[in-house]
């Protein structure tokens, strides 16, 4: 899982072209900014007047305001940020939103049998930092940090949250990005906007057609080629999400102390308490 607030807009590899076609197609009312250092694109399939722009410019406000008071790690005011700071045993009243959110959360890491598990923040910041340093972690630094990871560290009940170890920390960057475009895309409809398309930080999410009628369309870029004729996938959405993460733009190369060349990415195992390493040939 990568920082929300360090995650390129390229980490997902999705690159949005939302004019694939050689006619000249009608145009979308777009909104495009800057958010939690990531931009985003959003479109609408319908010439808005100005009342409704503002209208759809709140939304998108309120939405990413949300985000950040609750999800992001990187404001040291928001809900998660508190959640990370807390002592061991110490119950916190937890907010709606994120109590729901946590049970959503608990049922897709029984999904991935442990394999997707918002624990692993402490155990990713020490192979970061020891990456970067041109190292790996020892096995005393990795076996002292076993006791803060795993989902089965926290506790959850009644929308009181609390935490065995007090070094555990939650890093929700592999999911917020999407429950984001989610909640735009819901919200925007719940308004009346029929025809959505919202990227962000590439996670995607459509709702209807392009105004031209098409689907809304989405390439796939390759790490060489950033031309859409030399794109991995054309997709073409209808009420449909995708998102894509790759090996090729975050990872690290070290030498090993047997004088191995080893190279890791930004996905981390939890089971393994490792980051994936990289094979040969699949960095472009």
């Amino acid at each position: 899982m990568i920082p929300m607030q360090l995650f390129p807009l390229f980490c997902g590899l999705l690159t949005l072209f939302l004019s694939c076609t050689t006619t000249a197609p009608q145009e979308p009312t777009r909104f495009s900014q800057n958010k939690m250092t990531i931009d985003y694109h959003i479109a609408i399939g319908d010439p808005l007047n100005e009342n409704r722009k503002q209208q759809a410019q709140r939304i998108i406000d309120t939405v990413f305001r949300e985000i950040d008071d609750i999800y992001n790690k990187w404001n040291p005011e928001s809900e998660l940020s508190r959640l990370n700071n807390l002592p061991a045993y110490t119950p916190c009243l937890l907010s709606p939103q994120l109590d729901q959110f946590f049970q959503r959360l608990d049922g897709l890491v029984k999904l991935s049998e442990g394999r997707f598990d918002p624990t692993i923040e402490p155990l990713q910041k020490l192979w970061k930092n020891r990456l970067e340093e041109g190292c790996c972690p020892s096995p005393s630094e990795i076996a002292n940090l076993k006791t803060c990871i795993g989902w089965s560290t926290l506790h959850i009940a009644d929308g009181v949250f609390y935490k065995e170890d007090g070094r555990s920390q939650l890093d929700f960057g592999g999911v917020a990005k999407g429950l984001c475009v989610d909640l735009l895309i819901e919200r925007l409809h719940e308004a009346g906007f029929q025809d959505l398309f919202v990227e962000w930080g590439g996670e995607i999410r459509t709702l209807g057609f392009h105004p031209s009628k098409r689907p809304w369309c989405v390439c796939i870029s390759s790490p060489t080629h950033p031309d859409p004729s030399q794109a991995i996938a054309r997709l073409d959405l209808i009420n449909r999400a995708v998102a894509t993460s790759g090996d090729y733009f975050q990872y690290w190369t070290i030498i090993t102390e047997q004088g191995e060349k080893k190279t890791y990415c930004h996905v981390f195992n939890p089971l393994t308490l490792k980051p994936l390493e990289v094979k040969k040939g699949s960095i472009a």
